[in-house]
């Protein structure tokens, strides 16, 4: 397991739910040409790309939603990915509707430990099939 990239998604789950969501704080994590795909991605038709995107996505989610965090459950490696089982908790922001549901984020690594892709899952069976684990 490479622990290095585990604990790389770790503190990109605890910028996040701390309200750090500055790229200038982040950065040092994603590799510039990184892509994100997310349950967003299939409203804009493709993935967000590149530092850009990132902030493009936050801005999205924050829009969406007035809380939104994310608890990590059990992680595992396979290869360079790291597959993160979690639980995304939110309130939206117009609606005050809560939203509490599992996912599992899949974060690709390239050789300096950068992340260069993340695609996150509704269907945590999906994301464990995705990189070759069984449920």
């Amino acid at each position: 397991m490479s622990q290095e990239n585990v604990d790389i998604l770790r503190a990109v789950a605890d910028h996040w739910n701390a309200g750090d969501r500055d790229l200038t704080t982040i950065a040092a994590y994603f590799d510039p040409a990184i892509e994100l795909e997310s349950p967003f991605s299939s409203v804009a038709g493709e993935p967000y790309r590149g530092h850009a995107g990132l902030e493009q996505w936050g801005r999205d989610v924050d829009e969406q939603f007035a809380e939104w965090s994310i608890a990590l459950g059990d992680i595992r490696v396979a290869g360079n990915a790291v597959i993160a089982m979690s639980h995304i908790y939110g309130r939206g922001r117009a609606s005050g509707v809560v939203v509490d549901f599992p996912c599992a984020a899949v974060a690709c690594f390239g050789s300096h430990h950068l992340i260069t892709r993340v695609r996150i899952y509704l269907e945590v069976g999906e994301a464990l099939r995705a990189v070759g684990l069984e449920e």
